[in-house]
């Protein structure tokens, strides 16, 4: 987890050749560690039972797996196979690992969409959700917000002057034309970054751990043909799994309490000019039950629990689909 934290504080955008990179040799280094470290404990205590006879004992490390994949398809993999490190000594491990290794198993990528929260980062390989919104949490109900975003803007001088379009925009600053173009770009979040970002991060992930990874993909678009495109590349590239595919919900749920008013915005239609017509009828000041549903109801009021706050879970609620 934290692999779009760490993007944003080195100025990097997600979706860029950059970010492809840098995962892919951040992966390459966390893998021939694990390696390492296990052929180490396997001289101390031992390999695992079933050691003999495995890829282990032919000295295949997991990159190594990319060329059987190819044979097996009969197609090479649409993928950069180069080592992005030159100072690892992979044939000498290769070596070293023949002799034996502790785990079967070493690398997988999780969701870990609790734990990046408690840890205060991004969960997983995925980016950022949002910039900024509410929690409902058992502990109760909080506000996140992205603090390198806020430093950044801070840094420019930028944050009290836009901050409340932030907040008004859900935190997405894409249309915000007072932030540099640079840092809009660093800061996008999940349904803003380009659909090929999320395969090809994968895959330069994926090409370093042995195990399968979990993959959120997330689509502005409802295409069907978009979807197609996107699994076809996974396949294309390697990537053993993915996890699940969002769609952009048709509705949103506000994410702050700041006083906003929708209806000049919306050129009062819908409900905004109702509310005003609603709210001009002569109250029948002897009825409780007339006073209480002519009452107006502000576009920033949540009413009951219609639908979750959190950005999450209402991707998951049949009502805002």
């Amino acid at each position: 987890m934290g692999l779009s934290d760490t993007l944003e504080q080195l100025g990097i955008p997600y979706d860029s050749a950059h970010a492809y990179d840098f995962a892919d040799s951040l992966f390459e280094f966390v893998s021939y560690m694990a390696i390492d470290e296990s052929a180490n404990l396997a001289k101390e205590r031992g390999s695992y039972t079933h050691f003999k006879g495995s890829l282990w004992s032919k000295g295949q490390v997991p990159f190594d797996t990319l060329a059987a994949l190819e044979k097996d398809r009969g197609v090479s993999l649409e993928l950069d196979k180069k080592s992005k490190h030159k100072g690892l000594q992979w044939d000498t491990l290769r070596a070293k690992v023949k002799k034996g290794i502790r785990n079967a198993t070493l690398l997988a990528v999780a969701p870990n969409a609790n734990i990046g929260l408690i840890a205060g980062t991004t969960p997983g390989i995925d980016p950022r959700f949002a910039q900024i919104f509410s929690r409902n949490k058992l502990s109760g109900k909080y506000l996140d917000i992205n603090h390198n975003l806020v430093t950044e803007l801070k840094n420019l001088n930028l944050w009290e002057q836009v901050r409340e379009q932030v907040l008004g925009l859900q935190g997405d600053i894409s249309t915000i034309k007072e932030i540099p173009e640079h840092i809009r770009a660093v800061f996008k979040t999940s349904f803003t970054v380009k659909a090929s970002a999320y395969i090809e991060i994968a895959a330069r992930a994926q090409k370093w751990v042995d195990q399968a990874l979990s993959r959120n993909m997330y689509l502005e678009s409802r295409d069907i043909d978009e979807m197609m495109t996107i699994y076809s590349s996974a396949w294309k590239k390697g990537v053993k799994s993915t996890y699940y595919l969002h769609m952009k919900p048709r509705h949103t749920a506000e994410q702050s309490t700041v006083a906003v008013n929708k209806s000049e915005q919306l050129g009062k239609v819908g409900f905004a000019a109702a509310l005003d017509t609603l709210s001009e009828i002569p109250k029948n000041q002897g009825t409780e039950m007339v006073e209480e549903v002519l009452k107006p109801v502000g576009f920033a009021t949540i009413i009951g629990q219609s639908c979750p706050i959190d950005p999450q879970e209402r991707l998951q609620c049949d009502s805002c689909q």
